[in-house]
C-alpha cells in the first residue's frame, strides 16, 4: 500500500506513514505516536495544539513505514577485493651521455681579455664624445644668452640639449609676439651652426633639425623643426599656454 501523509502530533513534522502500521515515529522529535492521530492531524491541524515537548530516546521495534511487513535488513555479505598483482616496469630510459662543457682556462682568460679590450675601447670613444657634447652645448648656450636683448640667467633659464644641440629651452621674463620668436629662432640657428661648424648652409641642414621652446609670463611659442620657410610664419607658429 502507498504511503499516506500525516503529521507528528508533538512537534507537527509532516511525516509519510504507513496506513497498515497502528504505530509510527517521528524521526525529528523521536516522538512515537498512533498512526490514526497522525492523519487527523494533518487533515485538521488546527484541531491539534502541537507540544513540542521533549521525548524520550525510543529504542522499540523499529516504526519505519514497509519494514515491519519486509522484516528485518540483512546486510549483503562483504566482499573482499582480491588484489591485484602489481607488474613491476622494467623500461629503464636509454642513458644519455652530456657533452664536456668545459671551457679551457686559457679560453676564459682570452675571452675576459677581449671583454675588457672592447669595453675600454667603447669607454674611451664616449668620453670624447661626451665632452665634445658637453662644450657644444655650454659654448651655445653662452653666445646665444649674450646675443638676447633680455635680462636672464644662463644657467637657469636656458638649456640645451642633444649632440648637436638641435634642442633648446629659453625662458624670458616678458612676452614676445610670434614674430619677435621666429626671429629668436633663426639666431639661435645661426649660432649654433657657427658653433657645430656646420659646411651645409641649406634650410634642411641648420633649420630643420632645430626645436626652440620659448616660455614666457603669458605663455609663449614653440617652434618644432620647420619642414621649410613657409613654416617659420607667425601663424604657423605653436602657441603655449
Amino acid at each position: 500500500m502507498a504511503l499516506k501523509e500525516g503529521r507528528c502530533v508533538n512537534c507537527g513534522s509532516l511525516l509519510y506513514l504507513d496506513p497498515e502500521m497502528p504505530k509510527g515515529h517521528c524521526l525529528f522529535c523521536d516522538c512515537v505516536f498512533d498512526n490514526e492521530d497522525a492523519f487527523r492531524a494533518n487533515e485538521n491541524p488546527e484541531s491539534f495544539t502541537f507540544p513540542n515537548e521533549k521525548q524520550p530516546r525510543y529504542e522499540g521495534p523499529s516504526l519505519t513505514p514497509g519494514r515491519a511487513r519486509r522484516g528485518s535488513a540483512v546486510p549483503a555479505p562483504s566482499v573482499v577485493p582480491t588484489p591485484v598483482e602489481k607488474k613491476e616496469d622494467s623500461y629503464q630510459l636509454p642513458e644519455m651521455k652530456i657533452p664536456d662543457l668545459k671551457i679551457p682556462v686559457k679560453a676564459v682568460v682570452l675571452y675576459s681579455a677581449l671583454t675588457l679590450l672592447i669595453l675600454g675601447i667603447s669607454v674611451a670613444v664616449a668620453f670624447p664624445l661626451l665632452g665634445k657634447r658637453n662644450q657644444r652645448q655650454e659654448e651655445v648656450a653662452d653666445k646665444f644668452a649674450k646675443a638676447l636683448d633680455y635680462a636672464i640667467d644662463k644657467e637657469k633659464d636656458i638649456r640645451v640639449q642633444e649632440m648637436t644641440a638641435t634642442e633648446v629651452v629659453v625662458i624670458l621674463p616678458q612676452d614676445i609676439s610670434a614674430q619677435e620668436s621666429i626671429d629668436l629662432f633663426n639666431l639661435y640657428c645661426q649660432i649654433r651652426a657657427d658653433v657645430v661648424e656646420l659646411k651645409d648652409s641649406s634650410f634642411e641642414s641648420e633649420k630643420k633639425p632645430v626645436t626652440l621652446r620659448i616660455a614666457t609670463p603669458g605663455g609663449g611659442y614653440l617652434i618644432d623643426r620647420p619642414e621649410d620657410e613657409a613654416s617659420l610664419r607667425p601663424g604657423a607658429l605653436t602657441p603655449l599656454n
